[in-house]
């Protein structure tokens, strides 16, 4: 490869494999992208995967002594919540470089980047 200042800056098609690379990898931290929370008493613990999917909730037996029914469920719903804001805070950092102006940019949504529950080999939700 020449170093002189008038060698050519690579063809489309050296271009073209740098974005598929680029992509690919993308798309391999994507996959990757999860986040865990967990109540500072350690009671509860709430693992969300990439597609924001609850993937693992692990109570500690003292969660019983310690909360009533109510209050249990909503500990899972708020730590589902902050591991959810999580991922997608993750998914923004890695996409950044694909958005226009090289910034997460306020108010985007990437879930239209995300495959479709039935493409991820997830059942899709029923109405009713």
């Amino acid at each position: 490869m020449s170093t002189e200042p008038d060698a050519p800056l690579g063809t489309p098609g050296d271009e073209y494999a740098r974005r598929t690379e680029q992509l690919k990898k993308m798309r391999r931290e994507l996959a990757d992208v999860g986040a865990t929370a967990k109540r500072p008493d350690g009671l509860v613990t709430v693992v969300v995967g990439a597609q924001g999917q609850v993937k693992d909730i692990k109570l500690d037996p003292r969660v019983y002594r310690k909360l009533d029914s109510g209050q249990l469920a909503a500990a899972i719903m708020e730590l589902i919540s902050q591991a959810t804001t999580e991922v997608a805070e993750q998914m923004k950092t890695i996409m950044a470089p694909f958005v226009p102006g090289g910034g997460p940019g306020e108010g985007l949504d990437f879930t239209g980047f995300l495959p479709h529950a039935k493409e991820a080999g997830h059942p899709e939700p029923r109405n009713g």
